[in-house]
């Protein structure tokens, strides 16, 4: 169960780009309501409560509905970089494994592994303190994580890389690491360890290199397959089956000829389903506010929640410090009158599928009545949040005719590079995008396509543009003004933008779009243990269940950290590695005895 429909990342997402693709208040919040003081009252309450359906209510089994039955040591539940990872692992290890995936094909998606300690980053002398990471990311999720989970992860993040890299090199690829980080300023007020790893095909172009889960996934599969793995596509897994004591011993699921099949396992289900990023109903219902300021869900359409409902349904804990977390880029489009993507308390999100890639670039940010709200060098998360707070939920940027010598001298990094660097990743963006490295590629790739497909606003003077804005314009000029003034002093004297990144508009033609969230994942599921086993809320194993990736919880918090490249994906990945060697009695790489310590056994 992946993110992806039944073609890859790439292959829609080209296609999405052709059309204008690159061109918190709860739902559980709230006071308890008084106790009826009369039995009428209470039956009312009683009724009002049976009514309200949740997504955590559990369905009628339909094992009496099965066709036929299959047995397998483990089964992996979802196609995406966790499970192909898992489901490898365990091939490779000797297990009879089938892989299920509710698609037609694996998931091309992400590709960018955060790790620490690779043979790549020595080989390079690279050394990064990875007590102090831990630190950060604990204090990043705001002491709401499970610091077990983060201080395994950040021990054997190395390893898996150094693993990745051997099943890469059977078919002729490689990985890299990026050694090209953001300046920050003031210095080190943001962490940025080079430690971004992408696996490419030798050898590395200058730009519009195919990188990460586009060529490692169809690798890696190849190395299933000779390893004996067997995959279903097509195929839904919807219900947990447990013996007497509770321990998992199989999973049911509906082919793609609706018919109802039994898979027996003799070891373990792992559950690598993606998270919900697809289900709006559960995401209002977990508290999850942030896709309501998204006006795009491109790669989170087919993630339903299936395996963390299923590991609820057998009695797991939800893991409900981390609800509403979520992968947020800032580069959700608002175009033509689209309602401005049906953002806000009242909306959904998600309704319109434009992006606009550069929308991480420091421009200048105004809100809607035409004022300048931020220092707009921050994470995306942050600036992202930021924008939250404004009125309408949205925010516009604003650049002008000299944004290639703009975006060459802003240098951001990871996602948001949108200039060529050597030592760099430069990949394809998206299918057919990639880092520019002159201004008249910038202007065909990014400029001109996303004028014409309505994604930017172009006019030839300051307020012309600002009246094609719809902003209050007296107020708007005045912040283009005072903005322009802190750019010929080189001292952003409001928000303390570092020099470099603080450029004037003062060149026509001029430029502006309108911008809203960029809903990649949700990042919160079901608690577990150090062998990612789901646990009970009495803290007790759900013997022959490994949750991973982005179905369980315990690693992050209201906040994805942007700045460490790749560490959701690390974190999905190496979750389902070490998931996948307990699973076979295997040792990790490097044990963590704090955190075998830290659970019932």
């Amino acid at each position: 169960m992946s993110k992806s429909a039944n073609l890859s990342r790439r292959g829609f997402l080209t296609g999405a780009a052709a059309t204008g693709a690159l061109a918190a208040v709860s739902a559980l919040a709230g006071c308890s309501p008084e106790k009826p003081t009369t039995a009428e009252g209470a039956n009312s309450a009683a009724s009002q409560s049976e009514a309200k359906a949740s997504v955590f209510d559990k369905p009628a089994s339909v094992a009496d509905q099965v066709s036929e039955t299959k047995d397998y040591e483990v089964v992996v539940v979802g196609g995406g970089n966790s499970g192909v990872v898992g489901a490898l692992e365990l091939a490779q290890l000797g297990a009879k494994v089938l892989l299920i995936e509710q698609t037609g094909a694996c998931t091309i998606y992400a590709g960018d592994i955060d790790a620490l300690d690779s043979q790549i980053q020595k080989d390079l002398g690279i050394e990064i303190d990875k007590e102090w990471v831990i630190k950060d990311l604990a204090r990043y999720g705001q002491g709401k994580v499970d610091e077990n989970l983060i201080r395994q992860w950040a021990y054997n993040a190395g390893a898996f890389i150094d693993w990745y890299q051997a099943q890469m090199q059977q078919k002729g690829l490689d990985v890299m690491v990026d050694t090209v980080c953001k300046k920050f300023d003031p210095e080190g007020i943001w962490y940025s360890p080079a430690s971004v790893h992408t696996a490419y095909k030798p050898p590395l172009k200058e730009t519009a290199n195919s990188m990460g889960s586009e060529i490692a996934i169809p690798a890696m599969l190849e190395l299933y397959a000779e390893a004996g793995g067997e995959i279903e596509y097509n195929t839904t897994a919807v219900e947990l089956v447990q013996d007497s004591s509770g321990k998992v011993s199989g999973v049911i699921a509906q082919n793609k000829d609706g018919e109802y099949i039994q898979y027996n396992t003799s070891k373990a289900v792992m559950l690598a389903t993606g998270g919900f990023g697809g289900n709006k109903d559960m995401m209002d219902e977990m508290g999850v506010m942030s896709h309501k300021f998204c006006s795009c869900h491109i790669g989170a359409e087919n993630a339903h929640g299936d395996g963390i409902r299923m590991a609820v349904w057998a009695g797991a804990d939800r893991d409900y410090a981390c609800e509403g977390t979520c992968n947020i880029f800032d580069r959700g489009c608002i175009t033509g009158d689209d309602a401005n993507g049906d953002i806000g308390l009242d909306g959904q999100g998600g309704a319109n599928p434009m992006l606009w890639w550069p929308g991480s670039q420091p421009f200048l940010r105004v809100n809607a009545l035409g004022k300048r709200y931020c220092n707009e060098d921050g994470p995306y998360d942050i600036v992202f949040n930021q924008a939250c707070m404004q009125p309408g939920h949205y925010w516009w940027q604003i650049f002008d005719a000299s944004s290639w010598e703009d975006v060459v001298s802003f240098g951001t990094t990871i996602c948001s590079r949108v200039v060529a660097e050597e030592g760099a990743k430069n990949c394809l963006l998206l299918g057919q995008y990639y880092p520019c490295t002159n201004a008249d590629e910038w202007q065909s790739v990014f400029i001109d396509p996303n004028v014409e497909n309505g994604v930017l606003i172009k006019a030839d003077t300051i307020e012309e543009l600002v009246d094609m804005m719809g902003v209050p314009k007296e107020e708007a000029l005045a912040t283009i003004e005072r903005y322009n003034e802190l750019a010929a002093k080189g001292v952003d004297e409001d928000f303390h933008k570092a020099p470099f990144r603080l450029t004037a508009i003062d060149e026509g033609p001029f430029y502006a779009c309108k911008l809203a969230g960029w809903l990649l994942s949700t990042m919160s599921g079901v608690r577990v243990d150090n062998t990612y086993t789901p646990i009970t809320p009495e803290g007790d194993r759900i013997e022959g269940l490994k949750c991973v990736g982005l179905d369980h919880g315990g690693f992050f918090n209201g906040m994805y950290a942007q700045y460490y490249g790749g560490l959701n994906m690390s974190h999905n990945v190496v979750s389902s590695w070490l998931a996948a060697m307990d699973i076979m009695g295997e040792e990790y790489p490097v044990p963590i005895l704090s955190a075998a310590n830290a659970y019932k056994g």
